[in-house]
């Protein structure tokens, strides 16, 4: 799985802000109300990055071992052999941890530009309601919020280049 860039995201949200100031248009245009998201979702987005964050907890320590482990091993070559490696994590555990980075940060994309776009056509609009501004600048916010925390989760979810010293190896010649 390759990570995902940043200019996908940047593209998906653009793509969905303009289908969203196009649509709210066309709505406010045919009589119906800009469809603004509910208060609920708003709260959701940002839950789901916390949550992400949560579930990519065991890999952020485990790479920090790692950190800790090689920056002792400069140190001290020899205690490489004395103390024990940092115990792993389950490889099947941190793909699915990468998965769902990855399907977050693409959702929140399209999500922040769909509301982003939304916005757009609140603001344009002669009379906006500041309760619907509100709820659609913390869609956006929360959107944001899951992009950047799928991003970092997904690449947190990397193998570390390092990784060849787990073994025990100080030299770091292949098994």
């Amino acid at each position: 799985m390759k990570p995902t860039k940043l200019s996908a995201i940047v593209s998906y949200a653009v793509a969905s802000s303009i289908i969203g100031v196009f649509l709210a248009e066309f709505l406010v245009r045919s009589g119906a109300p800009i469809p603004v998201s509910p208060t609920s979702l708003v709260a959701v987005l940002p839950f789901i990055s916390v949550s992400l964050v949560v579930f990519a907890w065991p890999i952020f320590k485990y790479r920090q071992a790692v950190r800790a482990r090689l920056e002792q091993v400069k140190k001290d070559p020899a205690s490489a052999s004395n103390s024990p490696a940092p115990k792993r994590v389950d490889p099947f555990y941190a793909v699915r941890v990468a998965l769902l980075a990855k399907s977050t940060a693409i959702a929140g994309a399209f999500f922040s530009g769909w509301h982003a776009g939304v916005l757009i056509a609140l603001l344009s609009s002669p009379s906006p309601t500041t309760g619907l501004l509100w709820r659609a600048i913390l869609a956006v916010a929360g959107s944001i919020a899951m992009v950047v925390c799928g991003l970092v989760v997904e690449r947190a979810c990397k193998v570390p280049p390092d990784a060849k010293l787990e073994s025990g190896d100080a030299d770091g010649a292949a098994a």
